[in-house]
Formats: C-alpha cells, sequence, structure tokens
C-alpha cells in the first residue's frame, strides 16, 4: 500500500519536474512477465522512477549492497522500493557469496511470473555516454531459463534513458523502448558454451542500449554536440520538414552519429570546426548573447520593433501575477535547491534529491498557505478557498514562464543595444555563424550521402 502510494506521488512528481517527458514505443512495453528491464543509469534514484513509471505491473529493483547498509536502509530498500541487493566485489567481499541466494531468488521471481528492473552498468554516473555493460543480467535470464528447459518465455526490454539537463528543474527527458530479446534465442549457444552466450547476450543488451541513447566520448565532444544541436537544429527541421518536439531525440541522436562519422572520415576537418564553434559560443556567452537571436530570418528582423513592443506590453501586465506567484512559491522552489547542494556535489544525486525535497516543501508550504487563508480570510468560504489552493501552482508555473522572458526580453535588448554601439561586433559574430551554418551545411548534405 505504502509503495504504490510513493509510486503515484513520484510519477506524478516526474510531470512536473520535467518540461517535456516523452516515451518513444511505449506500446511495446509488455504488462506481465517473466520480463527483466534494463536501463543506464545517469541519475540515480530519478532513473528507477521513470522505469517503474512506464511498467503497469509491480517490479522489482537489483540494487547495489551499499544501498541496504543500515537498519533503515535495509527496510526501505527492501520493503518500500522493493529492491534486492547485489553484493559487489569492490563494496563488500565478504557478502559475496550471498548473491547465490539472491540469483536463486531472481529465478523464482521469473518462475512466478514477476518483472526485474536491473540498472547493469553497475553505477550512476551522470555523463552521456555508456559504460560497460555487467554480465549479472544475462546470467540470471540465462540461468532460469536454463533450469526451465528454456520454456519458461523470459524476455529482455531495453530502456534508453536521455536527459537534456539531469539536476534542472523543467528540463527535458526522452525515453526510448528498444524491441524485445527473447532469452530463448540462446539456448542453442548457452548449451554450447554457456559463458560464451553469457557474453552474446551482455553484448546484444549493451548494443541495444547504444541504439537508443545520446553517447558523447568526452566532455568537449559533448559540448560540440550541443552547441550545433542549438545552431543548427532548425535549419535541419527546416530541411527534412521534421516536427521538432516528435523527433527531438532523433535530431540530437541524428547530429552524435554525424560527429562520429566525420570523426572517422576527416578528424582534422571536425577539430577546426570544433574550434569554430567554440569560440562563437564562448564569443556570445562573453557578451551575455545567445545564438537563436541572431539566428532571425528577414521577416523577425522587419517585426524586431512590433515584437519587442509585445514582450515589453507582456512584462508590465504579467508584473502583478508574477509578484504574486514568487512570493507563494519562492520559498518551496528553493529550498530543494538549498537541499540538494548541501548534501551533495555529484551531479546524479542532484536532480532526484531536488524532486523529492521538492514533492515535501510544496505539500507542506502550500498546505500552510491553504489553512492560513482559510482561517483568516476566507474564513469558512470554501469556494474562495478552493480559488486560492488552484492559484497557487498555476502562479508558480506563470512565475518561471515570466522570468524566462524577462531574460528574453534583456538578452534581446542587449543585442539591439550593442547593434547600436559595436556595429562591427554583431557584424562579426554573424559572419562567424554564416560561416558555421555553411560547414554543417556541407556536412550534412556529405552525411546524408552516405546514409
Amino acid at each position: 500500500m505504502i509503495h504504490d502510494f510513493l509510486k503515484f506521488i513520484f510519477t506524478s512528481a516526474l510531470s512536473i519536474f520535467f518540461k517535456e517527458y516523452k516515451v518513444i514505443n511505449k506500446t511495446d512495453i509488455p504488462t506481465e512477465g517473466p520480463l527483466i528491464v534494463v536501463s543506464n543509469h545517469p541519475s540515480t534514484f530519478m532513473d528507477p522512477i521513470i522505469v517503474s513509471n512506464l511498467l503497469k505491473q509491480d517490479a522489482h529493483f537489483i540494487g547495489k549492497g551499499t544501498l541496504f547498509n543500515s537498519v533503515f536502509k535495509n527496510w526501505f530498500m527492501r520493503n518500500i522500493v522493493k529492491a534486492i541487493p547485489i553484493y559487489r566485489k569492490q563494496d563488500n567481499p565478504e557478502k559475496m557469496e550471498s548473491n547465490d541466494a539472491i540469483f536463486e531468488k531472481c529465478f523464482q521471481f521469473l518462475e512466478e511470473k514477476g518483472t526485474l528492473i536491473i540498472f547493469p552498468e553497475g553505477t550512476s554516473i551522470n555523463e552521456r555516454k555508456l559504460q560497460d555493460v555487467k554480465t549479472g543480467t544475462a546470467r540470471i535470464a540465462l540461468g532460469a531459463e536454463a533450469r526451465n528447459n528454456f520454456q519458461l518465455g523470459v524476455r529482455i526490454l531495453s530502456v534508453g534513458i536521455n536527459y537534456s539537463d539531469a539536476p534542472s528543474f523543467r528540463s527535458d527527458v526522452w525515453v526510448n523502448v528498444e524491441e524485445l530479446i527473447q532469452v530463448s534465442d540462446y539456448q542453442v549457444a548457452y548449451q554450447q558454451d554457456d559463458r560464451a552466450a553469457v557474453n552474446l547476450l551482455t553484448d546484444k543488451i549493451q548494443k541495444n542500449l547504444e541504439n537508443n541513447l545520446i553517447i558523447a566520448d568526452d566532455e568537449q565532444e559533448d559540448e560540440f554536440i550541443k552547441n550545433v544541436e542549438a545552431i543548427y537544429k532548425n535549419e535541419i527541421v527546416t530541411h527534412l520538414n521534421l516536427d521538432p518536439k516528435l523527433h527531438a531525440f532523433t535530431l540530437t541522436k541524428g547530429i552524435q552519429e554525424a560527429v562520429n562519422h566525420f570523426e572517422d572520415l576527416d578528424n582534422i576537418w571536425l577539430e577546426k570546426l570544433q574550434e569554430k564553434v567554440a569560440t562563437y559560443i564562448r564569443r556570445l556567452s562573453n557578451n551575455n548573447l545567445e545564438d537563436r537571436f541572431l539566428a532571425r530570418n528577414k521577416k523577425e528582423e522587419k517585426n524586431i520593433f512590433s515584437d519587442s513592443i509585445l514582450r515589453l506590453f507582456f512584462l508590465v501586465i504579467g508584473a502583478p501575477l508574477y509578484i504574486y506567484g514568487l512570493l507563494t512559491n519562492y520559498l518551496p522552489y528553493n529550498i530543494p535547491n538549498r537541499i540538494a547542494k548541501t548534501l551533495t556535489n555529484e551531479e546524479e544525486y542532484i536532480g532526484p534529491i531536488k524532486m523529492t525535497a521538492g514533492i515535501f516543501t510544496f505539500s507542506v508550504f502550500y498546505s500552510l498557505l491553504v489553512f492560513l487563508f482559510q482561517r483568516f480570510i476566507a474564513q469558512g468560504d470554501w469556494w474562495w478557498t478552493v480559488y486560492f489552493a488552484a492559484s497557487l501552482p498555476i502562479a508558480g508555473f506563470f512565475a518561471l514562464l515570466y522570468a524566462q522572458r524577462y531574460n528574453n526580453f534583456m538578452t534581446h535588448g542587449r543585442l539591439i543595444a550593442l547593434f547600436y554601439q559595436q556595429p562591427e561586433l554583431v557584424g562579426e559574430l554573424l559572419q562567424e555563424r554564416k560561416s558555421i551554418i555553411k560547414d554543417l551545411d556541407w556536412a550534412k548534405e556529405q552525411y546524408l550521402k552516405n546514409e
């Protein structure tokens, strides 16, 4: 009962924490076991919430033994999270022998048509890459099938989780679901050489996950992919006639694959382009500008004055609601940020801590405000209390929108001021951007020819 309630709370929080929460191929997800769900693991406790949110059935997690290292943690992980511990040699060598019993429990669980969730990388790191998948998942799946003469019907579902910025509130997440792996397909290989079959299945899991993730070799390449996406995504959308919301992951994945293509084809040319893009982005940052404000087409340039007036009008008219939203949401919004920064410096923990703390702070703060309003202002008029309660989250989201529009207005104003004060600088930036677009146009044509 507590587990179901917490699942409802956390899955509801996902739609609030993330601006865009998109699942691809959700219809391919089985509603019963025996099933093993595997996923990458960039954001500690956020990933289990996202994966369990995909499933209609209850599932048990496989978690590293260090998460069970106190009486409370052990009780919480086993009874609330429904997790099963796996003890790794580097964490607790003396408990390694208990893994045989854990594997036995997993076999029995799958035989009872249960669903397991496993993060086969074995650790959580907030980077756009996939670490080597451990063999434990394949050993569990093949072991369960082998003791049932490969008639059990175990399937493996691969889920790729892609965050635009995992620690940040109102960022995006794309969840990609891959085709099912039928473990019985590995029967012959297992009967010939069980270890080779384990490695073969592990390689398949690795490949399935890689197909559904944005993967960068290092931070420099990751930054380059993000910059190209910011500068060139609208050009690709227009050229290929795509819906940017429906194809957000596909666009970024295509850019990543194109970068990998040119790394192999002409790495020197790619390094020069990376430097050109980095210099352009650095100059924008030094002048507190963003690329999207230099990417205006001729029609938008003609309407620049009227557009500025409309932006200013929105800011003036919306100011009272913004102030109301700020006063009623500032503390519950900022306290989770402070809590996360106090508890950890590791990015993979920041997002889930902020979301968990936010559930608590908003619930408590909103309840307190509603109580005070009912007691001292509405004085028994419940309809006014209901209106007030409904206004709190609406005003909070409007305050976020207002702050974003205000920042856009100020950036827009800086560009106009810079145009009059330093027209040569703006001209240089526009020429740099034009040169980058030309290079990317050429790269796009070359890449599409090889597709």
